[in-house]
């Protein structure tokens, strides 16, 4: 076996652990940098500095994080809310959806957690729960 073959066998050992993990991990559907932490992940269980309790969706923030290390997305056009776990993707409900009768043009604006439900405001007289857990939309 020649010196070039030997390198070659020696680098692709050094560098297939890398790049097996480089193939294995996969990218998240959202972006870490547009999600809010919720109050309920603040050690006193209140609403200070980085905790939030009322999450004003915009083109900067488009996500909470709960205690349960769930991530709630809203879409780019607001009128889906997602539940992801990690890469894995819990429910999808289509908020603008349900209420395309009642609104001109539904988008989901504000987001707050509570224990069960996801109380998620489509515009100033619009609210709607959303079950945790399901996705199901709740009472309007």
């Amino acid at each position: 076996m020649s010196y070039f073959q030997k390198a070659i066998i020696v680098a692709g050992l050094v560098f297939l652990p890398f790049m097996m993990v480089a193939q294995g991990s996969s990218a998240l559907p959202y972006n870490k940098d547009q999600i809010e932490l919720d109050q309920e992940m603040s050690p006193s269980g209140t609403a200070i500095d980085k905790f939030k309790a009322i999450h004003v969706i915009s083109s900067s923030l488009r996500g909470v994080r709960g205690a349960n290390g769930v991530v709630y997305w809203v879409s780019k056009d607001k009128a889906t809310l997602s539940a992801y776990k990690g890469v894995r993707l819990l429910w999808r409900t289509n908020v603008a959806e349900a209420f395309k009768a009642d609104v001109q043009q539904p988008q989901i604006e504000k987001i707050v957690l509570a224990s069960n439900v996801i109380f998620v405001s489509v515009s100033d007289k619009v609210l709607v729960e959303i079950d945790r857990e399901t996705g199901q939309l709740g009472k309007k």
